[in-house]
């Protein structure tokens, strides 16, 4: 689905609004990058994983950066109204989301770089067992709510939305399995309450991702009443212009790779 909103005599105007949207999407894929090595650095003890993690921390501050500064812009500049006000709104929320799942990949990078227990210990067989699974579903939620949102897709941003139940449940039990394991050795007590705040910035990940998936349903409920609107305003969808930049085709989640800083 195309991001449409209010008519607008600018095409400046459409396309800068998509190229903001687009602008989010890139720093999703760099968040979904983040979290996914951040994951895997913990569940395989990667340290110079974890490093790269850190080493791309400021890259994501700068998108964030970046984003807000040019929808404040927007707002000054162009003073929109009603829905297209909505959607530069829901995208700097959605950035606000990605920035904080970029610091919960932090935080489990700076887990495998400052961090081994008090004896130098690492995570056990079946404690990284927990967290290479409780990865991959965040990781997941992640990639498809933002997929939802590029795609402006609400069916798609109702099924992340649901998973996350699913995820809530599996931090529940490996919370429980790792208390477990550190009550019948207690040489791994530091070590498991270190995985555990892992496991809560994994749990948080998925929280952020759930939201982000609700801004696409909302932002693609708004289009599609928008684009309703214009079509029968004007008797024709405003996708028919092949000049509106707004409409131009943009590159999915899955096939999007997150630009190096030259390219900002």
């Amino acid at each position: 689905m195309s991001l449409e909103l209010e008519g607008h005599t600018s095409r400046a105007f459409d396309g800068a609004i998509s190229a903001l949207h687009m602008r989010v999407v890139e720093m999703g894929a760099l968040v979904l990058l983040q979290v996914r090595e951040a994951a895997n650095a913990y569940s395989d003890w990667d340290e110079s994983l974890a490093a790269r993690v850190l080493q791309r921390e400021h890259d994501v501050d700068a998108y964030n950066l970046d984003v807000d500064a040019a929808s404040t812009r927007l707002i000054a500049l162009r003073q929109p109204m009603a829905s297209d006000l909505r959607a530069i709104v829901s995208m700097s929320k959605a950035v606000a989301e990605l920035e904080r799942a970029g610091d919960e990949a932090r935080k489990i990078a700076q887990a495998v770089v400052g961090f081994r227990g008090a004896s130098g210990e690492r995570p056990g067989t079946a404690t990284c067992r927990d967290l290479r699974h409780l990865g991959k579903l965040a990781v997941g939620m992640m990639r498809c709510a933002l997929e939802a949102f590029d795609r402006l897709d609400g069916t798609l941003a109702i099924q992340v939305i649901a998973r996350d139940h699913e995820l809530d449940a599996e931090y529940s039990a490996g919370l429980r399995r790792l208390m477990s394991r550190a009550m019948e050795d207690p040489r791994q007590f530091s070590s498991a309450l270190q995985t555990a705040f892992v496991a809560k910035s994994l749990e948080r990940i998925g929280d952020h991702a759930r939201n982000l998936a609700r801004r696409a349903r909302s932002m693609s409920e708004s289009s599609a009443a928008n684009a309703s609107g214009l079509s029968g305003a004007a008797g024709a969808p405003a996708a028919s212009d092949p000049s509106n930049t707004a409409n131009a085709p943009r590159s999915s989640v899955a096939t999007l790779s997150p630009p190096g800083a030259a390219a900002r």
